[in-house]
């Protein structure tokens, strides 16, 4: 009876801690499961939850998705598009009530031509349970590199969601 007494005075105190939680971090660590009272850790900082749905912190060790890019080739002075496919982890789907928004960084050989991309505007698009980022590009000298891009979307399971702010992604482009 009294490690009942003790497992619920644990389980009440992780609850507490994970209601405190500040929203403005992203998930950073795996939540604890059913860890002995003399070893129970802090709570680790959590996503904000969406209307519906639980925010986690994300599995450790683990990211929550991966992302899928083909190399770009454009001429100097011409435009062109690149697409960045966002694949949420196995058991995981895009989240497309997410406002998700992203931004590219410009370089001396290449630009995106819109200063922000979300899917509000339909740049972030929904394939299955995938999150499919179309940028438009603009070769202004010839150069390669990565054009970095900065990322605030949500990947979710039918259970919890995972606020990802400013993700930090990259796009190969070669201008000739």
């Amino acid at each position: 009876m009294r490690k009942l007494a003790l497992f619920a005075a644990t389980w009440t105190t992780l609850a507490v801690a994970c209601n405190k939680e500040s929203a403005a971090n992203p998930p950073t660590a795996a939540p604890t499961a059913a860890l002995p009272a003399a070893s129970a850790a802090p709570a680790a900082p959590s996503a904000p939850a969406l209307e519906g749905a639980e925010a986690a912190a994300a599995p450790a060790g683990d990211k929550q998705y991966r992302i899928e890019a083909t190399e770009i080739r454009l001429k100097a002075g011409t435009a062109g598009s690149g697409r960045l496919v966002i694949k949420p982890a196995a058991g995981l789907h895009f989240n497309a009530e997410y406002p998700a928004k992203f931004t590219v960084a410009a370089a001396a050989f290449a630009k995106s031509t819109k200063e922000k991309l979300t899917s509000k505007e339909g740049d972030v698009k929904i394939d299955g349970d995938l999150g499919v980022l179309t940028i438009p590009l603009q070769g202004l000298a010839a150069g390669a590199g990565a054009l970095q891009i900065t990322g605030s979307f949500s990947v979710c399971s039918n259970e919890q969601c995972y606020i990802l702010r400013d993700e930090k992604l990259a796009l190969q482009v070669t201008v000739q």
